[in-house]
Formats: structure tokens, C-alpha cells, sequence
């Protein structure tokens, strides 16, 4: 080769590798560029129409029950066939639930001793026949559902006031509901009645009479879509729409509303069906064993997410703080900035976790499939290449996706997506895509563009109040509380104290498992391959088993069940007995591996 040629070769091969680079950058920006504006619309209105992988709602032994159809009830509905609506949609309820149920007559309810639990549906007129099985189920070793209004009038409807309530649910108040355009019911978790129900999900309701109690403790809340609480009137407590009690030997349940009355979506029903099997096994003393929504006996959950796009160097300032007081951070980032600034998205990794928040900021949900696919494809590469591993998770910008949006993300090799969920829950969810799921994690409260909107003070202080009063009813709901904030918002050092402040607060409370969101991702995925069993061996021993069909193992899970007698457990072999309220048996299981099983013993006395 002559020196002429190699001196042009030398020259031509960086020429060239400006051109590629060139030409990739032009057809990026010619792909962004090309994208159809999708129209607006928030990754709810996807959620709210599909179903979420819930626990199986099948009682694990037939109950019999019998739902008590008083006749002097029919006469309070202006249409007759009203009552037997709500007589025969609990029927159906049960049935589905696995209980065998029967529609009795109160003029036969004497013959109904072998019924384990009584059903008295929403019947504000009772017959003294209804009122005396009631007051004598605990005799009878039977258990109470009673619903609504019932027995405000005695069988001739005159009025009587809510005598009955009070006594069987031990409120100190009892309110019907305002009139409301909508009625929204939100479950914490920790009940007997909230086994196996996401921590926070919400119920919705047609308007009808429901009733409100004022107690300390509640089973599930009247809220507003927001999921914060909407007492009746405003009164402090005057908000509670379910609730446990045990009422003359007898355990009852007592629902503030009534099954038909709930919305016909997938979520609802799966909800109101957990509640339903819950409610049958609180009242005929059937055990349910299941697993804590989190581990190592942490009662909520916190990730802090911060989207890094506009000033994207300002997340150093966030992470650097967020290292600083021992908490991880998840950022969720711009793969195109990311890749101009790959020292800085490297450190980042290094303080929690990075995602990704697309290439550039364009709308997913909408656009058609096969470009939503190459997008994520794009972003995935991209964040793969600077960071050495692929990441697992997706915050859609402006939270506008869809199920094409689930499916691309899961065909780049994505796990998850954070977003929004219709406020129906404040966890997890896991939804079914095709073959495949994805777990979504729900964005609950205010982001930053809210608590410092130009109506709130700017102050820190004010700030992370207006933060701290989110986490706090999160907290008390036992979810999920995943504060978004901004690199041009809450991440600029004028702010900053805020995010400060609020994370030494939640760090210095041992309840809160405080993770990275793609670990809580992993983790819920994790739990719903968790089964229990639960047995009793002689009169002084419980049984639990634990199985994990999953591929891996799982460390921390709580196994939680309510005792169907007064015995207190005192030991536990094979597992760590926790703290617990009384008849509630706790027991941490350090690990248990893939496609294995964990029998724990539980010593149990008086």
C-alpha cells in the first residue's frame, strides 16, 4: 500500500465513523419526529378495564350458610322483587366462594341450626323470628353477616333507630351515607376480613343507602377516588363501611353496603368475592393462613422515584442526599440524555436503581405497536450499553400507555411499569399480558408537580409536610407509597431539603421497608408463588406449611393466621414467632427455596 493511499485511508475512516454516527443520530430524530401524536388519555382508563392476578377466593372447606330472607323486609322496597335481588346476588356471591348456600324464610329460620354462619342481607324491617336468631347464633354456634340498615324497623317498619348496629358492630355512632355521585369503599390491610386483599384497594359502589360507622378500628373506609378518607359530614372517624366484631358469643361481620350494589368490573367482583369468602371464614371460625404483603415483618412500604429528564444533572443532588442518609433511590431516566451523560447515569445505579423513562418523552400509550416495541427496544439497548446489565422497569411519560405498551415492554425485557392504576390499589398488581405478566407498581398521591404547585407554598418545610401527610395515610392503608418527583422539580437544590427531610423521617421508622421499586417488583412477583396451609395436630399444635412454586427462592415471608380459638401461640418451630394481636398467630420464615416447602410447628395454650 502506498504512503498516498494509507493517508487517505487514515483520514477516510474517521470520515466515515462521523457519518455513521451521523446518520444514526439523523434517522433517531427522524423516528421521534415521525411519530404520530397520540390522543391524551391516562394509563387508567387501560387499567381499570383489566383484571389483576389475586388469590384464589375459594373457602379451603364448604361452610353452610343460610341467608335469611325476612318477609318483613319485602315490604320496605317500594318494588317486591328488590329483596329478592339482594337475597339472590348474596346467594350467588357465596356459591362462588365455595360456601353451600340456601335461602331460608325467617318464618323457618328455627330449623336452620346446622347453618354455620346466618346472612341477614339488607333488611331494615325485621321480623322478632330474624331478631332472635340473631341474639342467639353465639348460643347456637353460629356465626352473623349482616349488611346495611338492618333492623332500623321492626317487622311492622315502624322505626326503631340503629339499636341493632350499635350492639352487634360496638360503634359509637351509626350515619347513613350523604348523598355522593360516586361511593368508594378502601380496604387497609390487618383485619380478619382484609386477608389476601391487596393493602388500599378500593371497591367501588353504585350510590344507594349505605351506612357509615364511627370506630377506632375499621375493616375497610369510605374514601374518596384518591383513596384519602371521606367520613360522613366530616366527623373525625365517622367513615368506617366494614367491620368485625364478636356480638353475644357470636363472630360477626358487618358490611355498611351490599354486594349488587358494587361496580361490575373484574376488579371489583375479585374484591368483593375476597371479602365475602373472608367474612364467612371470620364468622364459622375457619382459619385462613396467609402471607404478609411484606417482608421481614415490615408493615408498609417506600420507594423514592425521581423521572430524569429537563436538568437531568440535577439528579446527582438527589442521590447524593438519598446515599447520604442510607436509603436507595430509583431514577428512571431518559435514555438519550443518559447517554450524554453516562458517568452520571452510572452513579446512579450505584445508589439504587435506574429505569427507564423512554428515549425521549414521547407518548407511548397510543402510537401504534411496532413503533412502541422499537422505542423500547431503543431504550433498552441504549441503557444496557452504558450500564452493563439490562434494566427492569418503565415509567410511561405522563403515565399514558396501554396493553401494547405492557407487551413491548415485557418483549425488551422489562419486568415492570409504574404508573397509574385507577387509584384502585395502593400495591402491587400483577396483570396478566398473553402468556406473560407484568407487575404494576401504582404511583399513589401527589407528585411534586402537585405539593409545589403555584397554589402551595414553596417553603421546604410546608413541602415535606404536604409529603409526610401522604406517607402517613399510605402508611395506615399498609402500601405502597412510591413518591415521583423530578429532576427539575423536587431534585434542585432549593427543594431539596424536602426530599431530605422526608426520607430521614420514613428511614427512622422500622415499620417501612424502604426498597428500590424494581425490588419490590421482584418481591410481589415472588409472593404470589407463595401457598400456605394451615392444620391442627391435637389440641395444643398448629401446623403451617409453606410452598414456593416459584423458580427462586424467597427470604422474609410472614406467614399470618387467625386463630379459631382462644389458645395464643408461645413457640414456633421452623420459623420466628412475631408480636401479634390477640387470636392472630405471626411467624417470619427466614427462607424458603425454589419449589420447596417449609413446615413450621406452633405451640399453642391458654
Amino acid at each position: 500500500m502506498t504512503k498516498a493511499r494509507r493517508s487517505a485511508l487514515a483520514w477516510a475512516i474517521p470520515a466515515a465513523l462521523v457519518v455513521a454516527v451521523s446518520t444514526v443520530i439523523t434517522m433517531r430524530q427522524a423516528r421521534a419526529s415521525n411519530d404520530p401524536v397520540p390522543k391524551r388519555f391516562s394509563g387508567s382508563t387501560v387499567v381499570l378495564r383489566l383484571p389483576s392476578l389475586l388469590r384464589s377466593q375459594r373457602l379451603p372447606s364448604r361452610v353452610r350458610v343460610a341467608i335469611v330472607r325476612d318477609q318483613a323486609a319485602e315490604s320496605f322496597y317500594t318494588n317486591k322483587a328488590t329483596l329478592d335481588t339482594i337475597v339472590n346476588s348474596w346467594k350467588d356471591a357465596l356459591t362462588a366462594v365455595g360456601a353451600d348456600a340456601r335461602i331460608v324464610p325467617s318464618s323457618a329460620i328455627g330449623s336452620t341450626r346446622d347453618a354455620r354462619v346466618l346472612v341477614v342481607p339488607s333488611s331494615p324491617c325485621l321480623t322478632v323470628a330474624t331478631r332472635e336468631a340473631i341474639d342467639l347464633a353465639g348460643s347456637r354456634g353460629q356465626g352473623l353477616i349482616i349488611t346495611g340498615a338492618a333492623g332500623i324497623n321492626d317487622a311492622g317498619c315502624r322505626h326503631l333507630g340503629y339499636g341493632l348496629v350499635v350492639a352487634a358492630t360496638g360503634a359509637s355512632r351509626v350515619e347513613p351515607l350523604e348523598d355522593r355521585p360516586m361511593v368508594y369503599v378502601t380496604i387497609p390491610y390487618g383485619g380478619p376480613l382484609t386477608i389476601d386483599i391487596p393493602p388500599g384497594s378500593k371497591l367501588e359502589l353504585n350510590p344507594a343507602s349505605q351506612i357509615a360507622l364511627r370506630l377506632p378500628e375499621r375493616d375497610a373506609v369510605y374514601t374518596d377516588y384518591s383513596l384519602e378518607p371521606a367520613p360522613v359530614a366530616k366527623q373525625p372517624l365517622m367513615s368506617g363501611a366494614i367491620a368485625h366484631s364478636t356480638y353475644r358469643g357470636a363472630r360477626l361481620a358487618y358490611w355498611g353496603f351490599g354486594v349488587r350494589e358494587i361496580v361490575p368490573r373484574p376488579w371489583d367482583r375479585e374484591i368483593m368475592l375476597l371479602l365475602v369468602r373472608n367474612s364467612v371464614a371470620w364468622a364459622a371460625r375457619v382459619p385462613l393462613p396467609s402471607i404478609e404483603p411484606w417482608p421481614n415483618n415490615h408493615t408498609a412500604a417506600t420507594a423514592f422515584v425521581q423521572d430524569v429528564e429537563d436538568q437531568f444533572t440535577n439528579a446527582r443532588y438527589a442521590a447524593d442526599s438519598l446515599q447520604a442518609i442510607g436509603v436507595p433511590g430509583t431514577f428512571f431516566v431518559l435514555s438519550d440524555l443518559a447517554r450524554r451523560n453516562t458517568r452520571l447515569t452510572r452513579e446512579l445505579q450505584k445508589t439504587g436503581e435506574v429505569g427507564s423513562h423512554t428515549e425521549n418523552h414521547h407518548l407511548l400509550g397510543g402510537i401504534p405497536p411496532e413503533r412502541q416495541q422499537a422505542r423500547l427496544a431503543l431504550t433498552q439497548h441504549d441503557l444496557t450499553e452504558i450500564l452493563g446489565s439490562k434494566v427492569t422497569g418503565l415509567r410511561p411519560p405522563e403515565e399514558q400507555f396501554d396493553v401494547e405498551t405492557m407487551k413491548a415492554w415485557l418483549g425488551a425485557g422489562g419486568t415492570y411499569m409504574l404508573g397509574a392504576n385507577d387509584s384502585r390499589s395502593a400495591s402491587p398488581e400483577l396483570l396478566p399480558v398473553e402468556r406473560d405478566t407484568l407487575v404494576l407498581l401504582p404511583r399513589t398521591g401527589d407528585d411534586d408537580f402537585g405539593v409545589l404547585a403555584p397554589s402551595q407554598s414553596q417553603d421546604p418545610a410546608a413541602t415535606g409536610r404536604l409529603l409526610k401527610e401522604e406517607f402517613d395515610w399510605i402508611h395506615a392503608l399498609g402500601g405502597l407509597y412510591a413518591l415521583s418527583y423530578h429532576s427539575q422539580l423536587l431534585s434542585r437544590p432549593e427543594h431539596l431539603p424536602a426530599l431530605a427531610h422526608l426520607a430521614r423521617e420514613i428511614a427512622a421508622d422500622t415499620t417501612v421497608w424502604i426498597a428500590t421499586t424494581s425490588e419490590i417488583a421482584t418481591w410481589w412477583r415472588a409472593r404470589s408463588q407463595l401457598e400456605t396451609s394451615a392444620r391442627m395436630i391435637g389440641a395444643n399444635k398448629l401446623e403451617l406449611t409453606l410452598r414456593n412454586r416459584g423458580a427462586t427462592g424467597v427470604r422474609g415471608a410472614v406467614i399470618r393466621i387467625t386463630q379459631p380459638s382462644p389458645l395464643r401461640a408461645v413457640s414456633a418451630i421452623g420459623g420466628k414467632l412475631l408480636p401479634s394481636d390477640e387470636m392472630v398467630t405471626r411467624v417470619l420464615v427466614p427462607f424458603v427455596a425454589a419449589r420447596n416447602s417449609r413446615v413450621i410447628s406452633v405451640g399453642l395454650k391458654r
